[in-house]
């Protein structure tokens, strides 16, 4: 899916759930219908997360601070893509693996922050939707860990593994090297993230958590990272982003 659907497909759903709460924005604890909701003090989430640039996991642990508010601490684990990222192929080598032109490091972030919720629109029966809004932040940990490749060499055949060096031609690229190696140099950059959205619960169980989420995320750092050779690279990373997540309620 491209950004440009994504984002059509992203207000579409912003707009279809602003029409479901056009007047008040807040349900009973109590209804007419055939359950009573429950209060409960705590719950969590996990998740997996699907952005405009990458995807990863999710989870939260939350405390239900009323009725209709919780608050949270959370923690996402996503990869990063640079925009002009492409995978290519070495086509004369039978077991090539594939490598990114240019990429000089991978980039990881890992958020951890505080959370944010309030129930817009109540269950109104069991099996129903209820539907929230979200806002969280904090801070955005920058894994840059560089790229190791396999070249083969022109004449003895003999492959090495050696640090993408994209002025270098002395070999054929097989692909990247094993996810392991550079571990050990990866450099942390820290910086802040924001992040806001709806999510809409549709479990039968009222101590059981089902929900689709899709929202904005920003990342933000205080240098560029260093993604891509001989291109722009980003400091702020804007996102639209989806989300699966399962979870429960308990007092």
């Amino acid at each position: 899916m491209s950004i440009a659907h994504f984002k059509h497909w992203y207000f579409i759903v912003i707009f279809g759930l602003a029409l479901c709460f056009p007047g008040s924005m807040l349900g009973q604890l109590t209804t007419d219908a055939d359950f009573k909701r429950q209060v409960y003090d705590r719950d969590y989430t996990v998740g997996v997360l699907l952005h405009t640039r990458g995807f990863g996991v999710t989870a939260r642990y939350g405390l239900l601070t009323s009725g209709f508010t919780k608050s949270a601490i959370e923690l996402d684990i996503v990869n990063m893509r640079h925009p002009k990222e492409n995978r290519t192929f070495t086509d004369f080598l039978a077991n090539s693996n594939g490598f990114v032109f240019g990429r000089l490091n991978s980039f990881y972030v890992v958020r951890t922050g505080i959370y944010r919720e309030r129930i817009l629109y109540d269950k109104t029966d069991q099996g129903t939707l209820s539907i929230s809004w979200h806002y969280s932040g904090g801070i955005s940990w920058g894994l840059i860990k560089p790229v190791y490749l396999e070249i083969e060499d022109f004449d003895s055949r003999v492959v090495r593994i050696e640090r993408y060096d994209p002025t270098r031609t002395d070999g054929f690229i097989r692909g990247q090297a094993r996810f392991a190696r550079g571990l050990s140099e990866t450099r942390i950059q820290p910086g802040v993230y924001i992040k806001s959205g709806f999510s809409v619960d549709n479990h039968e169980e009222d101590n059981r958590i089902r929900s689709l989420e899709v929202g904005v995320i920003i990342d933000g750092y205080h240098t560029e990272i260093p993604i891509m050779h001989d291109t722009s690279n980003n400091q702020f990373f804007f996102q639209l982003y989806l989300s699966l997540n399962f979870g429960k309620k308990w007092n």
